[in-house]
């Protein structure tokens, strides 16, 4: 949790490069940080309703420093600068470490997800980093859907501020040699199983181009199993708004049809982030 030494004191004999990336890692610190206490303060409101739309300003308020600080401190560059909708996710998260929140959600096909679930049963989710896609988790509590997700954020506990506006902390599966049989367990107990479904180099999903990973889609063609596909975003009135779209083929029965619904997604996630999106294999099985 604390910076080293080389970070805290001056040495002249540092390059230019050097010294930026000492400030950077200072700006990361201290930002961290900031966002931690801000979190606190806002837990503290009584009212979990309150919590979310003191959030909402929060990130209102610091959006245009943040922005600054990303382009000439971090110097990072991308079409797609830093946006409320990042700024939102980290707080929520700093939030939910110390209270519940009451998040404003509505979805416009949310009787697609209903008869979905009544019709298959188990089913994949199938999303990418839309900024508040982990707003689901509580959507899908409310209506008392069981969920999983495919994810390295380690143990429930570890992940705890991921779950916005649930009662109870997430259900992981790890992506490794036993995720497979994870995955049809919980399909077999007709449970949700959710995959990000993008990857980026570094994990920098602020770049210009995304990659999506054809793995799930495989997986689900050969076990025929359910598709559906999810997004999440900011409305104009601040609700985070949660969609579900079902593809032309929910269980692809040939290779074409596979085809189709992964070129359904592709364009699904690119007119939600408006990046650049291909399909890339990536290790591990399932992501």
């Amino acid at each position: 949790m604390g910076l080293d030494a080389q970070t805290l004191s001056f040495n002249p004999n540092l390059s230019p490069i050097q010294m930026r990336e000492i400030i950077k890692k200072l700006f990361k610190r201290l930002i961290e940080i900031f966002v931690t206490v801000s979190g606190f303060i806002i837990a503290k409101m009584r009212n979990p309703q309150q919590r979310y739309w003191a959030a909402l300003r929060w990130v209102k308020w610091l959006l245009p420093v943040a922005v600054f600080v990303d382009r000439w401190v971090f110097r990072r560059y991308q079409k797609s600068p830093l946006d409320t909708t990042a700024l939102l996710k980290f707080i929520l998260s700093a939030i939910t470490r110390y209270a519940y929140i009451e998040i404003p959600l509505r979805s416009p096909n949310e009787q697609t997800l209903l008869e979905y679930h009544r019709k298959y049963g188990g089913f994949i989710l199938c999303s990418a980093h839309f900024g508040l896609t982990m707003a689901v988790f509580g959507f899908l509590e409310k209506h008392g859907l069981p969920v999983m997700s495919i994810s390295n954020g380690g143990s429930g506990k570890k992940a705890y501020g991921w779950n916005w506006g649930c009662t109870a902390p997430l259900r992981l599966i790890k992506p490794d040699e036993k995720s497979l049989i994870k995955v049809r367990k919980a399909l077999a107990k007709n449970e949700i199983v959710l995959v990000y479904c993008d990857h980026a180099p570094d994990d920098n999903f602020q770049n210009d181009f995304l990659y999506l990973s054809p793995n799930i889609f495989e997986y689900a063609y050969k076990t025929t199993t359910p598709l559906l596909f999810l997004g999440a975003a900011l409305a104009y009135d601040g609700m985070i708004e949660i969609e579900f779209v079902e593809a032309s083929h929910p269980i692809p029965a040939s290779e074409e049809e596979l085809v189709v619904v992964m070129e359904e997604f592709r364009c699904f996630v690119a007119q939600r982030m408006k990046k650049s999106i291909s399909f890339k294999k990536k290790l591990p099985l399932l992501v």
